[in-house]
């Protein structure tokens, strides 16, 4: 717990460690795992950014800011989190809940409508405007240099923590830099938009990555009990879900939220965190995994967890070559890895014998598969809630995450050939699910717990 921790730069009310942890987490996970960034490749063009802050600025239907009036609950998601309904985008991490409250409102980060559709449930609004306003108001401004030289002398001493060398953050310094001019006016839209809405409880969705402690804070200021509803995988090597005691103090603990919403009780139990951790379950795949059939075609689903896309594509072509005509195979590419799958994973891509999976919901993969294969990614979990035989492939990253929830991990292609030939040659698939995993009656719960949480805020 050294002092450094705790230190908090004009203006800010969390501690710099608390905007910093995740991105240098994610950078020294990437050495000693082999996890692979998407490259971004920008879009950015003067006049996109014109029109965008000129709409900002004008009148529209999804203003989160500027239409929203109060709710004792409020959604705070990123918009990611979607599946096709008809014509509708169902936000599939928390409409059902929102649906249950009773008196709700959505707010999502990215622009509506999504691509996919309008919003399935209304009122849902975005921050796009408010986010485009922040940007055109940080123009032309910059950090104080004292600021700058707190930042990089904070970033050297969590270096020499970390046994890094000096300099070794210098990169998160300069993303930092340029999120920090743009933070005291997103917030100043936040808490407008707080004030318009007063909500009693707000479900923060990304609210444990300890860089929206700004935002987490302000949440708390305005009255309201944060909690985090779980949105893919946690565990114990998950950073923004384990924290040491440092964590506990008054600074550090206003940056993560109140409470953890769990799936299930096995995901409660793998997490270190300093706030209250309830197990709930997940509605979306509670419906869906009850509509699947018991019997499946013989298709084998790869998943991707962006881990060496090399070695994945060479895996995916040997696994083809191997089970010749007997199995359809098909691939799915992280959510990140959508728009660059074809340059990440080039051999696969270009063979007509696998199919490539872009589509918006893994869950309707999942109904028409009967083996799943990946490294380690939230999907084999659902993929037994599914009824689908689950093998894990052996790399450091998987052997942290999944270690032997699956059995033993598969070291290679042959070996994986023969988990998948001792199956057998029948349809049917395993349709034992672990309530642990993913607890049942997820929104009956949630209304429960709702009300416990909607009492304790008038009482105070």
């Amino acid at each position: 717990m050294p002092d450094d921790l705790l230190e908090v730069l004009p203006g800010a009310t969390v501690p710099f460690w608390a905007l910093v942890r995740m991105q240098i987490f994610w950078m020294l996970s990437a050495q000693q795992t082999g996890s692979v960034e998407v490259a971004r490749t920008s879009e950015w063009t003067r006049a996109k950014e014109l029109r965008r802050i000129v709409r900002g600025f004008l009148p529209d239907r999804w203003d989160a800011v500027r239409r929203a009036h109060r709710h004792d609950v409020a959604f705070y998601v990123s918009g990611s989190t979607l599946s096709q309904e008809g014509t509708r985008a169902r936000n599939w991490l928390v409409d059902d809940f929102a649906d249950a409250a009773g008196d709700a409102l959505v707010v999502q980060v990215r622009p509506l409508p999504a691509s996919i559709g309008a919003p399935a449930f209304r009122p849902t609004l975005s921050m796009e405007s408010a986010i485009a306003r922040s940007r055109w108001r940080a123009r032309g401004t910059s950090l104080a240099p004292a600021t700058i030289r707190s930042m990089d002398r904070l970033l050297d001493a969590f270096a020499r923590h970390l046994d890094q060398p000096a300099g070794a953050f210098s990169a998160v310094g300069q993303r930092v830099r340029v999120t920090e001019l743009q933070r005291p006016h997103q917030l100043g839209e936040l808490s407008r938009l707080l004030e318009r809405v007063k909500p009693q409880v707000v479900l923060f969705d990304n609210g444990s990555y300890s860089y929206q402690g700004e935002w987490v804070g302000l949440m708390k200021d305005a009255g309201a009990w944060v909690a985090e509803p779980q949105h893919g995988w946690i565990g114990p090597s998950h950073a923004a879900y384990n924290y040491g005691a440092v964590f506990r103090e008054g600074l550090l603990r206003r940056a993560l939220p109140d409470e953890v919403l769990t799936f299930g009780t096995y995901w409660s139990d793998s997490i270190r965190h300093p706030g209250v951790v309830t197990a709930i379950g997940k509605p979306h795949l509670e419906r869906e995994a009850a509509a699947a059939e018991a019997t499946r075609p013989r298709s084998i689903l790869v998943v991707s967890s962006r881990t060496d896309p090399d070695a994945t594509d060479a895996f995916v072509m040997e696994l083809r070559a191997a089970l010749g005509s007997t199995w359809s195979l098909v691939f799915r590419p992280h959510p990140g890895e959508f728009a660059e799958a074809v340059e990440r994973y080039p051999r696969l891509s270009a063979d007509p014998g696998i199919a490539v999976d872009l589509s918006p919901d893994v869950y309707e993969s999942l109904k028409r598969s009967a083996v799943v294969i990946g490294e380690a990614s939230t999907v084999l979990y659902e993929a037994r809630a599914f009824g689908c035989h689950v093998i894990a492939r052996d790399s450091p990253f998987g052997g942290d995450v999944v270690g032997e929830a699956f059995g033993r991990r598969v070291t290679d292609v042959a070996d994986a050939v023969r988990r998948i030939e001792a199956l057998g040659h029948g349809p049917t698939v395993d349709v034992a699910t672990d309530p642990a995993i993913w607890a049942p009656d997820s929104v009956a719960a949630f209304r429960t717990w709702l009300g416990t949480r909607r009492a304790g805020r008038r009482a105070a």
